[in-house]
């Protein structure tokens, strides 16, 4: 797999406010971690049973990691870089990455750290048709004693995945395999 990691906390990157809702109050950050139940109640988890078992295990009791935000998708563009998997088509996801441990989503060291980790761990699997890029940015934290608009600066990580086949099904299958692949770094298994 190839893996890759970037910091973007520059003025015009993308942030994220957590938690989060659409500007119409259509769609929000729904809370995982304090029930798995709630998987229906994202569409995404219910178009994609990958998706649904990748964020089922990260927002396990066990992990130090939530979920706060995803998205899925198929695409037939491939830049130049993604030419070496002779590749038609990609299948794509991102995952925005809380830590669980409230005190630790302002360390910007905690958060390097892991991607840095992660990024060594997944390089080390086969070379299969999949890719990963884990990236920190930056996360403004409601805080429930903070006025609704002094967030409080801290940190988030989001793991971008892709799958490549020469069809929609071979790509799905490189992707999932690449979320089971991550979920195991992200959350390891308990023993």
């Amino acid at each position: 797999m190839d893996a890759d990691w970037s910091v973007e906390l520059g003025h015009d990157d993308p942030a994220l406010e957590f938690p989060w809702s659409s500007e119409d109050g259509s769609r929000s950050f729904v809370d995982l971690s304090s029930d798995l139940a709630d998987l229906d109640n994202i569409p995404e988890a219910r178009q994609y049973r990958e998706l649904a078992a990748f964020l089922a295990v990260v927002n396990a009791e066990t992990s130090t990691w939530i979920t706060a935000k995803c998205d899925a998708w198929f695409d037939r563009e491939l830049g130049e870089a993604e030419q070496i998997y002779d590749a038609k088509m990609k299948m794509c996801s991102y995952i925005d990455l809380i830590r669980r441990n409230r005190e630790q989503r302002f360390s910007f060291e905690l958060h390097e750290h892991f991607v840095k980790q992660a990024t060594i761990a997944l390089g080390k699997t086969s070379a299969a048709p999949m890719a990963c890029e884990f990236i920190v940015r930056r996360c403004w934290y409601q805080s429930e004693n903070a006025p609704q608009n002094d967030p409080d600066p801290g940190f988030y990580i989001t793991v971008y995945v892709f799958g490549y086949g020469s069809d929609g099904p071979q790509a799905r299958t490189s992707w999932s395999e690449a979320l089971t692949r991550i979920a195991s770094v992200i959350a390891p298994p308990q023993g």
